[in-house]
């Protein structure tokens, strides 16, 4: 029987510092049937994106630095990757925007934003 989730079988690259992806929040993407890959913004660096996202959409962490941000942002968007920043759950600033949190409404608001009708969101 084929799954309703729209992440069913989609790999998400989350990219952060480290202890941005709980073990919650991961539970919680693969208990929607989707593949996580948790990807250390040094690990990036040192290897580079072409070789280490290969992936159906990303998640970046808004904390990894700007000079990161705008490499990251500019290689996905050429690659044609849905991605949006967000923030976890401990993040003090209680700014608008996307949360890395194991709660259904935030995971339901980033799945809707990387993977729904609008086909052509990049954040």
């Amino acid at each position: 029987m084929k799954s309703l989730s729209p992440v069913a079988g989609k790999t998400i690259a989350i990219i952060g510092e480290p202890g941005f992806l709980s073990e919650e929040v991961k539970e919680a993407f693969v208990a929607r049937q989707a593949v996580i890959v948790d990807k250390g913004v040094g690990t990036l660096a040192m290897h580079g994106f072409d070789e280490m996202l290969v992936c159906d959409a990303v998640i970046i962490d808004v904390t990894i630095s700007d000079e990161t941000m705008l490499a990251m942002n500019g290689w996905l968007e050429s690659q044609r990757i849905p991605f949006v920043f967000a923030r976890d759950s401990q993040y003090e600033e209680t700014s608008a925007g996307f949360i890395l949190s194991d709660r259904p409404a935030d995971i339901n608001a980033i799945v809707a934003a990387l993977f729904g009708p609008d086909t052509g969101y990049y954040h």
